[in-house]
């Protein structure tokens, strides 16, 4: 026992570990979000049996993320009349991540293999959405699907609905869901070394997905990838790539011909276009707006704030007090939303992260460069349309991909 126990504890062995452990979470955070969560926590706790190797160099890379933990939790207790442990609970990622970062070591090899199953997990998880109304939505003595109510996300195209349904926690908001595949998108052409083929296989599936998710703001990502994708060719012609594969995922689409119709009544007759198109969403960022104004320095609070929005959404939108509390609406933009819960200066630190970031991203010229802009500039735009580190799926995945990519300086060395 006690030999096993000291191999354990071996500087080496803790880091494989590590390693594996990251493997594993970034599978998972795709298909299930409490087991993801559990990988997270013996991710830190077994960080901490390499404590004597911790890097102060490395911290230095993600210490604002740290001292937005920090200003968070201070201010809460400054203006919370009872600061409860619920406030901080979904940010500790804030504070766990930057530390475990740097006690661990990642060579080139295992910054692969991390990022190999990080796609490996998105690729599953768009199995899954395709397989899961066979379980849960299909009535094999009549051989069709049934109707579910619940699923609204495509209301007036009700066979759509079987995908992406509720039965997934992490695939209910196609938002998110979107996001990663953008990002996954990025990792297969800048850093996996597969062949031509195979990376355009990948794609065209995880293009795919994003047009069947009906996300907004995953359409609005690919913009992204397109526009850092044209800076990092070397190859002029490959700047038809992009446009020719989704040109090919549009025509496979089951949305073709409504995305079409829709796009050409809205075009020629604007009197048509739905009176709530992103009407909520204008509606919580005037509503936050209001807020911030009469607590610009120090906010309300993450509770506060909560109670305070709900008070103006029904005062101002009319909303009823019993929908406001079952659904728990928030700003739908994490700068007016941090904003509102800490002051300006936790909003000043957050974009001051992003800065941070990308400023170390492009002092290499390497194809890493690329990959680490990608990913902050979809966070960047992400963070516009919703409150991305007031929810596990989104802080867990930001926290964790912005601290590797930062304190791995062997990305940097040569193009992966």
């Amino acid at each position: 026992m006690n030999v096993a126990i000291t191999n354990f504890l071996k500087e080496k062995s803790v880091n494989t570990y590590l390693i594996h452990i990251a493997c594993a979470f970034v599978f998972f955070i795709n298909i299930s979000e409490k087991i993801s969560t559990l990988l997270l926590i013996l991710f830190f706790a077994t960080s901490i049996l390499n404590i004597k190797n911790f890097s102060r160099a490395q911290f230095k890379k993600v210490s604002i993320i740290f001292l937005l933990f920090i200003v968070y939790v201070g201010i809460n207790l400054i203006v919370e009349e009872n600061f409860l442990f619920k406030t901080v609970e979904k940010k500790l990622s804030l504070f766990i991540l930057p530390i475990a970062f740097s006690i661990m070591y990642v060579d080139k090899k295992a910054i692969y293999q991390v990022c190999l199953f990080f796609v490996y997990g998105v690729a599953f998880g768009c199995l899954l959405n395709l397989i899961e109304p066979f379980i849960n939505d299909f009535d094999w003595a009549t051989m069709q699907f049934v109707e579910v109510k619940q699923k609204v996300v495509f209301k007036n195209h009700n066979w759509l609905n079987h995908f992406y349904s509720l039965h997934f926690p992490n695939f209910l908001d196609r938002s998110y869901y979107s996001i990663y595949l953008n990002f996954a998108i990025a990792v297969v052409w800048y850093l996996l070394n597969w062949k031509m083929r195979h990376k355009i296989a990948i794609i065209l599936f995880f293009l795919l997905h994003i047009f069947l998710s009906n996300s907004l703001i995953g359409l609005l990502g690919l913009g992204v990838l397109f526009v850092v994708f044209t800076f990092s060719i070397r190859k002029p012609y490959l700047i038809l790539l992009i446009p020719v594969l989704v040109t090919i995922v549009v025509l496979l689409s089951p949305r073709l011909l409504k995305y079409s119709s829709e796009f050409w009544l809205y075009l020629t007759e604007p009197d048509k276009i739905p009176k709530d198109f992103l009407g909520n969403r204008w509606r919580m960022w005037t509503c936050s707006i209001d807020l911030i104004q009469e607590a610009p320095w120090f906010g309300y609070g993450k509770e506060g704030f909560d109670m305070a929005f709900n008070d103006i959404l029904h005062e101002k939108v009319g909303w009823s007090r019993y929908l406001l509390s079952q659904v728990g609406f928030n700003s739908h933009n994490q700068y007016m939303q941090i904003w509102g819960e800490i002051g300006i200066f936790g909003v000043l630190i957050y974009i001051a992260a992003f800065i941070s970031f990308i400023i170390q991203a492009v002092k290499k010229n390497t194809n890493a460069k690329f990959l680490k802009l990608t990913f902050i500039l979809l966070i960047v735009l992400f963070s516009f349309s919703e409150t991305v580190i007031n929810r596990y799926i989104g802080i867990s995945f930001f926290i964790f991909f912005y601290c590797f990519l930062q304190v791995n300086s062997s990305l940097d060395r040569e193009n992966c």
